[in-house]
């Protein structure tokens, strides 16, 4: 790569480094949010052998899915995975995955998240409570008044990032989660620690700028080669 090249790649690695602290800062006290873990990936230019072409360095990011702690929270709604697991929610048509929230009773005794999001049993299908005191055993088994009524499902993500939507025909072929337990009036923290998050945006910020100090270095020899070849005409 050139200068320029190499001045916008910089440039925009460090603005989109700064947009991954920025989000993991904004969401330090969100239940169940995973840290996002920027990175830097060299990719061959398309249709070149890679040890012919020239790298093309890009920012991408993924998710942190390490166990946070659990807070207890004494609302019977909140529930939380002790584990790898997920649950499964259903908006409309469209499914995703999570690792817990603080649900209410929905229309027509669901269970819902602040996104109106339904919980899904195990097997498939919204799950209906009624107006009994409801418990949520470790395997995923719900009371009503102390009977069962239904079961969470407790989901391995397979190839499904947390968040993402998909169809049905995905959210059937989910595995189930092996050693996960559900834990009822909890919440899992989030597991981003702001002092790691400022001295990565200070680490950005000085990526930022040395991109910026890249495009004024080639901005003064542009300036200088007009000036060398106005001289010499």
């Amino acid at each position: 790569m050139g200068l320029l090249e190499t001045a916008a790649a910089t440039l925009i690695g460090g603005e989109r480094r700064v947009e991954t602290c920025a989000r993991n800062i904004t969401n330090v006290n969100t239940p169940g949010y995973k840290r996002e873990v920027a990175f830097t990936q060299l990719l061959g230019g398309s249709g070149v052998p890679v040890r012919q072409a020239q790298p093309l360095p890009q920012v991408t990011s993924l998710r942190q899915m390490t166990q946070s702690a659990l807070v207890e929270t004494g609302n019977a709604l909140d529930l939380a995975i002790d584990g790898t697991g997920f649950l499964l929610l259903r908006s409309g048509d469209r499914y995703s995955l999570v690792r817990g929230g603080q649900f209410a009773l929905g229309p027509q005794g669901t269970v819902t998240d602040p996104l109106g999001r339904v919980l899904q049993q195990a097997g498939g299908g919204d799950l209906v409570v009624g107006a009994g005191a409801i418990d949520f055993l470790a395997d995923g088994t719900v009371l009503e008044d102390g009977a069962p009524i239904g079961a969470i499902g407790i989901y391995a993500s397979g190839p499904e990032a947390p968040g993402e939507q998909f169809p049905i025909d995905r959210a059937a072929a989910l595995p189930e989660a092996i050693g996960s337990e559900l834990r009822q009036g909890m919440l899992e923290s989030s597991n981003v620690t702001l002092s790691d998050e400022m001295v990565e945006l200070m680490r950005s910020q000085r990526q930022v700028e040395s991109g910026a100090q890249l495009v004024r270095a080639y901005d003064r020899l542009i300036s200088q080669a007009v000036s060398t070849f106005s001289r010499s005409s």
